[in-house]
């Protein structure tokens, strides 16, 4: 009898220990932002930022290797700067969308994160240049320009900035697959891809929609562009759209049953389009789907985060083994009728035109392990193939709020802000009337996150 409750104790515990090694590791990290990396800002609420804005870093992230004193190294990579909702600006009798940018002249840049002894800290920055290896900024393209998002920059008080041809919104980072000095990162405004001087932060090459990208890229919603890049082993460059296309002007209502992924071979120039499959029936409507980023398994597999507010309220972040073997380039399909695949609310009215969607498996859903902020903007995975890393940004450590909002016809306070309009004067209106509203600046003291999990097994056994 001893003997067989000795065996069957062996039993339970082996039981026990295998299910805790099928559990994942976690490390969780605050990214630590010396003083010398922090934005100056010397704007109209200077006071509440003494020692300017934290940098935010996050929005795009991959594995650069291990350090001589075994630190674990990552680059990641930050948006268009300090930015925060706005009034429509009033020009020519017309609102036209805004976007506040309190530190105007700010670079977009990318850095180097270490990981050790229980910190992760920034430990370098390098600023994006032009071709011509001048700065750029965050500030959006002209109006009109292919790729603009119909956006007018203004500063903290309101008063209208200058575009800048050249601005980026930058969302992702990769390192180039002959040369680890060269680096692929991709935006949010054109949507552009843009292969770097890793060492400089200097622009080598550019590809913009309607040049060496496919025009179709343009429909991406505003500030819904390239969210994700990867490069596989033999070079090539997979880029993800954020969001479903907007190829009507019916995106509110738009049921499309994918997103596009775009594969760019840089040495023949040619680019093949993917249909990713959002989990459709999450979401209210098609559009409020997003992906966060993409990290490269092999040359077909990929890592790839889907989020979005769900139909229920809820945020999920599930993060997926995605392939693209087997699946259909589909560059120039088109429906019956001429239309984008997007106008087709069911995936088998897709499927009989010789579409074949994008493979996906999920691994997990970060909210699951406890995830707290709303979004995870980069992923990376090691050699190992079994450690993921995932990042968020903190938006530079600063929101926006309403300040003597207007009553609205139901007689409550009017908090949206794009619900006002500003004259080229910075008189804040609602519905044509002078009102006092303002917006207003204060910080939130959120660090940028960066978590590392290890997989009982590497992801390509998935």
């Amino acid at each position: 009898m001893f003997r067989n409750l000795s065996f069957l104790c062996l039993a339970i515990a082996a039981l026990v220990g295998t299910a805790l090694a099928a559990e994942p590791v976690i490390e969780k990290y605050d990214v630590e932002i010396p003083a010398k990396f922090l934005v100056p800002y010397k704007g109209a609420f200077a006071d509440r930022f003494p020692d300017g804005f934290t940098i935010g870093v996050g929005s795009g992230l991959c594995y650069v290797g291990k350090a001589a004193d075994g630190s674990r190294v990552f680059y990641a990579i930050g948006d268009r700067g300090p930015n925060a909702d706005a009034p429509k600006f009033e020009t020519a009798g017309k609102p036209v969308a805004t976007k506040m940018f309190p530190a105007p002249d700010y670079t977009p840049s990318f850095g180097a994160l270490r990981v050790k002894d229980g910190k992760a800290v920034l430990a370098s920055l390098v600023p994006l240049k032009d071709a011509r290896g001048r700065a750029v900024s965050g500030r959006p393209i002209p109006l009109g320009s292919v790729g603009s998002t119909g956006e007018i920059p203004v500063d903290d008080k309101l008063a209208k900035l200058s575009f800048d041809p050249e601005g980026l919104d930058t969302e992702g980072i990769a390192i180039d697959a002959k040369s680890r000095r060269d680096l692929w990162i991709c935006d949010e405004y054109g949507p552009f891809i843009a292969k770097i001087d890793g060492y400089s932060g200097r622009i080598l090459k550019k590809y913009a929609p309607g040049a060496e990208l496919p025009m179709i890229a343009a429909a991406r919603q505003p500030n819904r562009g390239f969210e994700g890049i990867a490069v596989t082993p033999s070079g090539k460059v997979l880029a993800a759209i954020q969001s479903v296309c907007d190829v009507d002007g019916k995106i509110k209502e738009s049921k499309a049953t994918f997103v596009r992924l775009l594969l760019l071979d840089p040495v023949t120039g040619a680019v093949k389009q993917y249909a990713y499959p959002h989990n459709r029936d999450d979401y209210k409507i098609s559009g409020d789907a997003k992906i966060g980023d993409l990290a490269r398994i092999s040359e077909t597999r990929f890592l790839l985060i889907e989020r979005g507010k769900c139909a229920d309220g809820k945020t999920r972040i599930p993060v997926y083994v995605i392939d693209l073997a087997g699946a259909s380039d589909i560059t120039g399909v088109k429906t019956a009728d001429g239309k984008e695949l997007e106008t087709l609310a069911d995936r088998a009215e897709v499927e009989k035109l010789g579409v074949k969607y994008v493979k996906k498996t999920l691994l997990f859903d970060l909210k699951d392990y406890g995830w707290k902020p709303g979004k995870a903007e980069g992923v990376a995975l090691l050699p190992d193939m079994r450690t993921l890393a995932f990042s968020s940004d903190n938006d530079f450590g600063f929101t926006f709020k309403v300040v003597n909002p207007a009553i609205g016809e139901d007689g409550k306070p009017v908090t949206k802000i794009q619900a006002y309009t500003v004259d080229g004067a910075g008189q804040v209106k609602y519905k044509g009337q002078p009102v006092r509203t303002k917006v207003e600046l204060e910080p939130t003291g959120t660090p940028s996150k960066l978590w590392i999990i290890t997989l009982p097994q590497r992801v390509d056994r998935y």
